[in-house]
């Protein structure tokens, strides 16, 4: 499954999951849709729905570790795709407009795995919104886990 194919299945589940609001729930003003590009940011449309990937930076992972495999498992693997470990890895949120709030998903990782990350804030901004527009925060992991498992396994 290509990268582009994962992004947007992940962010049809955060439309999905964006646009369910609990009975009785506030809802704060609306911030017009951007409809904008460039980078640290990609902007698409599903249906009504504005969403927009926000890139919180890159780092290098081993992906041994996290996929909980062994090195003769992934050698062949990587080779295949032309790659070898560790490899550069994308951590992205998602802010989803539905026209009456933002939910923002995922807040990325800071800098928990280096200092290549730690952008989201910034990227947020330059596609133009602000931080104190999102009306809601979803979680979807909790990466500190991740990375205890990953330190754990290798």
């Amino acid at each position: 499954m290509s990268m582009k194919h994962r992004l947007c299945g992940l962010a049809a589940l955060a439309a999905v999951l964006a646009v369910t609001q609990p009975p009785g729930s506030a809802v704060r003003a609306a911030a017009p849709q951007q409809k904008t590009q460039a980078p640290g940011y990609y902007r698409f449309m599903l249906g009504d729905v504005e969403i927009t990937a926000l890139s919180d930076g890159t780092f290098q992972m081993d992906p041994g570790g996290m996929l909980h495999i062994t090195p003769q498992q992934l050698e062949p693997a990587l080779t295949r795709a032309y790659l070898k470990s560790p490899v550069e890895t994308s951590v992205n949120g998602f802010l989803v407009n539905t026209g009456s709030k933002l939910v923002l998903i995922d807040t990325g990782a800071g800098t928990l795995f280096g200092p290549t990350l730690g952008r989201l804030l910034g990227n947020l901004e330059a596609s133009g919104y602000r931080a104190e527009q999102v009306d809601e925060i979803r979680a979807p992991w909790d990466r500190s886990l991740a990375l205890r498992a990953s330190k754990s396994v290798g």
